[in-house]
Parts: structure tokens; C-alpha cells; sequence
């Protein structure tokens, strides 16, 4: 387990020590940042749909109250155009407040976290690969020194030996540290900085991952259906053709106003494509990425089973007294170091995996 400190004022919402991902997830919920910044967000979102539908009404009235014939008719008619825009995406805005952004933040504040404690996991395993390098290396060290007064071995050797102990505790202690960087900043990510107090974190990476064949397009389709941003942008282009549209009414196709908004028009229309096929090939290339990193994870399992049998099989010869100290403890270490890669397997495929979901929602994380 790895320390983590909080403040002592959020001890009391802790679930207790040995926290899983689960029980950080919890915890970190309403007690972040992003927690406090919606809240100011959505009033903001409110004030401004009801501000912007107000003022909407007020040149309505203004434009309804003018003649045709008054200069500040044609006023009157852009501004209510411009409005009725800009009132239109605010209460998109409104509505994502209201229905589904706290959530959309739950799940980003998840995914965030378990990247994060999947790293600390890794940096924990890595931390765990180099303790049993120096216990193999220290027991190899005091061999070389036994051989040395029986005159056995070299002074060079045993010289080597004694070096080569310091390396691997060098690379102990580096490891040990990324640990704590690590620990800290899923701590400050926590927005728990001072008078901390001390609870335990386990490591644990899930015992089997979900599958789901995803299709790309359909993927893409939904993605489409449910991203608030691309609902915001298809609305403004929708309201800026509307907008060029009385431009044209009123200044007519070949005035010099009508073509400037008429290209503002065509490049935003080309952007917002632009954006929509950034989005279809990076949600593609995340399908393939996860089909691979899955396949990856079906593999690593295998030779994973394989590992754990033959560490299990290591255990029992030494126990026996079939196998020396010394030998156990090296190939203890091999095993340790080769089991690591089967863990980032399961990590990169059940990140990818739950990108994807929230995808499917709407979610997008850059």
C-alpha cells in the first residue's frame, strides 16, 4: 500500500485506509476543484441564457415598435439576428448545465484519477522489481565477500559485486521517489495540500477487463449526437447562414458586405467540417488502438498465468531446499520485471476502453 496524505479536514468523508481506485473516486467526487467550478459555471450559464433571452425580447419589441422607413430599423433586425444566435447556444449551455455536464465531469474526474493510479501502480510494481533486484544483489555481494577471506574469488570481483549492489540501490531509491512524486500529485490532484494526515492507498489492477467491439462510424454517430460542442456548432452555422441571409436582403449578394460575411461564412462552414473529420479519424484511430491494446491484454494473460505458475514453482523449490538463496532470489527478480509489462497491458486497454464509452456519450478528453 502507498501513503497518501490528505488534510485533516477531509479525513472525516475518508471510506478508511487501504483505499482502492473506487474509494479515491469517491472521495475526490464533490471534494475538487472541478466540483466548485461548476457550480459558479452552471449559475454563470443561467444568468447568461436568461440575460440573452431577455435582451432578445427587448430589440424584438424594438424592431416590432420601428418603421421600416426608421435608419434604426435595419439596426434593430441585425441585432435581433445576432441575438437570436446568441440566445439560441446559451441555452444549449443552459440545458448541458442542467442535465448532463455535472456528470460529464464525474466521469472526466474518473478517467483522470485512474490514469493516475494506474501510473502510481506502475511506479509501485517498478518500485517492487528493483527491491528484489537489491536483495539478489546484496546476498550475491555478501556470497563474493564469504569467497574473498576463503580465497575463492577476486578482490575485483567482490569489488564488482559490492558496485554493483550500489546501482541497483540507487535505482531502488529513484524508484522509491517517483513513487512519492507521484503519490503527491495525485494528492494535490485531491486539492489536499497542508496539515495532512496519512491513510493508505492499494494497488490493485482488475482482475479481468470488459470487452466491446466498437464500430468507428456508429461510434462517431453518437458521438456526434450527444457532443455539446458540435450541437453549439452546427447551431451557429445554422444561424449564420440565416444572418448572411438578410445581409443579403439587405445590402444585396454583390455588395462588398454581403461577400465579407458570405467568406467569414464559407470558412467557418469549412472549420467546423474540418473538425467534425478531426474528430471521425481520431475516434478511428482510438477503435484500432484499442483492438490492438486488447489483444495485447488477451496475450499478456496468457504469459501472465505462465509467470505466476512458474513464480509459484520458484517458491516451492526454494522452500524444499531444492534451489539456493541465491538463485531464488535472482530469478525471483527476473519474474518480478517480466510480470510489469503484462500490467501496462491491462492499463492501456482499459483506459482506451473507457474513452471509448465516454465517447459514445459526448465526452471528449484531449
Amino acid at each position: 500500500a502507498v501513503s497518501l496524505p490528505v488534510t485533516t479536514a477531509a479525513v472525516g468523508k475518508m471510506l478508511g485506509s487501504d483505499m482502492n481506485l473506487e474509494d479515491l473516486q469517491k472521495f475526490a467526487d464533490k471534494n475538487t476543484y472541478s466540483y466548485r467550478i461548476f457550480e459558479y459555471e452552471k449559475e454563470n450559464a443561467e444568468i447568461s441564457a436568461d440575460s440573452k433571452e431577455y435582451e432578445l425580447e427587448y430589440y424584438k419589441y424594438l424592431l416590432k415598435t420601428t418603421s421600416e422607413s426608421d435608419s434604426r430599423y435595419v439596426e434593430y433586425m441585425l441585432k435581433v439576428a445576432e441575438l437570436e444566435k446568441e440566445s439560441a447556444l446559451a441555452e444549449i449551455d443552459r440545458e448541458y448545465y442542467d442535465e448532463d455536464k455535472e456528470e460529464a465531469d464525474k466521469k472526466q474526474l474518473d478517467l483522470v484519477l485512474k490514469s493516475k493510479y494506474y501510473e502510481l501502480c506502475g511506479l509501485e510494481n517498478q518500485a517492487e522489481v528493483q527491491r528484489a533486484n537489491v536483495r539478489y544483489m546484496k546476498k550475491y555481494a555478501e556470497i563474493e565477500a564469504v569467497k574473498l577471506e576463503g580465497g575463492r574469488t577476486t578482490e575485483t570481483d567482490c569489488r564488482l559485486a559490492k558496485v554493483s549492489l550500489e546501482m541497483v540501490e540507487n535505482d531502488w531509491s529513484a524508484a522509491e521517489n517517483a513513487v512519492s512524486i507521484k503519490t503527491r500529485e495525485i494528492s494535490d490532484f485531491l486539492n489536499q495540500y497542508d496539515d495532512t494526515e496519512k491513510f493508505s492507498v492499494e494497488c490493485a489492477m482488475p482482475q479481468s477487463l470488459e470487452y466491446r467491439k466498437f464500430d468507428d462510424e456508429k461510434l462517431y454517430k453518437k458521438f456526434s449526437e450527444n457532443n455539446t460542442d458540435l450541437e453549439k456548432q452546427r447551431k451557429s452555422i445554422e444561424h449564420d447562414e440565416d444572418y448572411l441571409d438578410i445581409i443579403g436582403k439587405l445590402y444585396g449578394k454583390e455588395s462588398d458586405t454581403y461577400k465579407s460575411y458570405s467568406n467569414s461564412y464559407e470558412i467557418d462552414k469549412l472549420n467546423s467540417e474540418a473538425a467534425e473529420n478531426s474528430y471521425k479519424s481520431q475516434i478511428a484511430a482510438m477503435v484500432m488502438n484499442y483492438e490492438q491494446a486488447y489483444e495485447k491484454y488477451m496475450i499478456s494473460e496468457e504469459y501472465m498465468a505462465v509467470l505466476t505458475e512458474k513464480l509459484g514453482i520458484l517458491q516451492t523449490a526454494y522452500n524444499s531446499g531444492n534451489m539456493s538463496e541465491l538463485e531464488y532470489l535472482k530469478q525471483y527478480a527476473e519474474l518480478k520485471s517480466e510480470m510489469c509489462g503484462g500490467e501496462n497491458a491491462v492499463q492501456e486497454a482499459d483506459l482506451l476502453y473507457e474513452r471509448l464509452c465516454m465517447i459514445e456519450n459526448g465526452i471528449w478528453i484531449d
